[in-house]
């Protein structure tokens, strides 16, 4: 139980997400006096369709995100508190990244990591000793993919798509804002690819993937932010709060994601410092 835990948790984390057919409204605490020639007409199916559009043509970016994650088993007598911050460079092709992670478990302490992955290799600085290690080039291979999986490293909109008429659609001078609150089996769905297309739970037996069969969703929230001019998005919130049951137990899981993204298409090339190529273990 505490390895499928553990993979899930990670599965997560690697995760990349009201009908309304009129133009966009304000949101409710949008202040007085907003300027109203800032008002646009376009409509929900249109912004999400601009933004998909403008998603699939993201080559470089930069993420800062933070992540609250509990899951729990009161059978199993397993609880994990994860507090989670991460600043990442992205490019997508060739796929190279840079990343800093800070990670509190709580009761267990924290740690700092720093990683490079490009195809010079895949390397990341020991928490403890801060030794450098470059790791097999299989690690390079299987996070890329993880990571290049779907059409962008934003919003999954082609997963959102099919259910656009539950999104409630708002507007400010500067963004539309996309809001989804949602529960039950409709949605189980997309949370299964979601944590299966990661491709970090292959490791897990059998039994242990047939728990993705069944899930309950109490509750899912997507918030997404997209620039009125560029159609980019800048940030997106992501609630979740499900069960799913493995080997006879079950696993509660609640997290709220907020990611900030910006310099789209600014980074050039992602490259591993020569202090660090010299200097890194074989691991």
């Amino acid at each position: 139980m505490k390895k499928w835990l553990k993979g899930l948790a990670v599965g997560l984390l690697a995760l990349a997400l009201v009908a309304c057919s009129d133009a966009a409204n304000e949101p409710a605490d949008a202040k007085p006096g907003t300027d109203e020639a800032k008002k646009s007409e376009l409509t929900l199916e249109e912004v999400f369709q601009k933004a998909q559009e403008a998603s699939e043509g993201i080559k470089s970016m930069h993420a800062d995100m933070s992540m609250i994650q509990n899951i729990s088993s009161p059978e199993a007598d397993v609880e994990m508190d994860n507090n989670i911050k991460m600043k990442m460079d992205i490019v997508q092709e060739p796929f190279s990244m840079y990343q800093i992670m800070e990670m509190e478990i709580v009761g267990e302490g924290s740690m700092k990591t720093e990683m490079y992955l490009t195809e010079a290799g895949f390397y990341m600085k020991d928490p403890d000793s801060g030794t450098w290690m470059k790791l097999p080039n299989e690690g390079y291979e299987d996070l890329a993919a993880a990571m290049t999986t779907g059409e962008d490293v934003t919003v999954d909109y082609s997963s959102l798509k099919e259910f656009i008429d539950d999104f409630k659609f708002e507007q400010n001078d500067n963004e539309y804002v996309l809001k989804l609150k949602a529960s039950g089996d409709k949605f189980n769905k997309l949370i299964q690819e979601e944590i299966a297309s990661t491709g970090l739970l292959e490791d897990l037996s059998e039994e242990e993937l047939e728990a993705l069969d069944d899930v309950k969703i109490h509750e899912l929230e997507y918030e997404i932010f997209i620039n009125k001019e560029t159609f980019e998005t800048t940030a997106f919130n992501i609630v979740m709060d499900m069960e799913m049951s493995a080997e006879g137990e079950t696993v509660q899981i609640k997290q709220e994601i907020q990611s900030k993204l910006s310099r789209i298409n600014e980074i050039d090339e992602i490259t591993v410092p020569q202090e660090v190529l010299d200097n890194a273990v074989e691991y």
